[in-house]
């Protein structure tokens, strides 16, 4: 690591370092060995992936843009609002993927269930400093737990990319006729929906979330995190 550093905030085993040249969204922790063309580098004995003595940037919490559209539509007394936002960028390091991994939860965890075994793809390195495909299969109870473990910041990291149909409401305007009658000047009723889907390839609930250390938020980092709800409701507007 460079000298030049400060850090920010630490949750869990990631850190939000910023370096001369850095940003102050950077997130340092633990990643894997690789070779020069970048393939996973193993333990010919064990077959588990060889881990590093340092931490490295895996990446950045912070999007590189975020965005929203609102568009709203009206037809004789009816008028209907959608509103879409989402960002494009950063990652969240997830804790919930670490353990559920290492607990077999989740979708990937069904590779290996057949043999019982699981060969990691990537190299070896051999004696002579080559390297050669890994061919060594590990228990798959040792291999998500080794793999995925909480330290491994890298493979717990994902793209925090999403698109979601933030709200839609629709309302409608009584007639005339009865509002009179009503010695009203307005009324409508409204129906509305808050988060109602999400496009995005996060692997657990949502990206739009980070963690809290103390009094600090940190970004980019999500420890047991519940699901975002959906929430509907119905208002009533009556104008004298």
């Amino acid at each position: 690591m460079e000298s030049e550093q400060q850090i920010i905030a630490s949750s869990g085993n990631a850190s939000i370092i910023a370096t001369k040249g850095g940003s102050t969204g950077d997130i340092w922790g633990f990643g894997l060995v690789r070779n020069p063309e970048g393939q996973v580098v193993f333990d010919a004995k064990t077959g588990l992936a060889l881990r590093p003595s340092d931490i490295t940037k895996i990446g950045n919490a912070y999007a590189d843009w975020r965005g929203g559209l609102q568009n709203e539509f009206s037809y004789k007394n009816l008028r209907l609002n959608v509103l879409l936002d989402g960002q494009f960028g950063g990652i969240v390091y997830s804790q919930t993927h670490h353990k559920m991994s290492e607990q077999g939860k989740l979708k990937h965890t069904l590779a290996g269930r057949e043999t019982g075994t699981i060969v990691g793809q990537g190299v070896i390195r051999n004696a002579d400093g080559s390297y050669a495909p890994n061919t060594t299969p590990v228990a798959i109870s040792t291999w998500y737990g080794d793999y995925y473990r909480r330290a491994n910041v890298e493979t717990n990291s994902f793209d925090a990319s999403y698109l979601k149909l933030r709200e839609v409401r629709l309302e409608y305007n009584l007639p005339r006729g009865l509002v009179n009658r009503w010695k009203l000047s307005a009324a409508s009723i409204g129906f509305f929906g808050r988060d109602l889907a999400m496009i995005s390839k996060f692997p657990i609930f949502d990206p739009e979330t980070a963690s809290l250390n103390g009094a600090t938020i940190v970004p980019g980092v999500e420890m047991g995190q519940l699901p975002t709800p959906r929430t509907w409701g119905v208002n009533l507007n009556l104008k004298l």
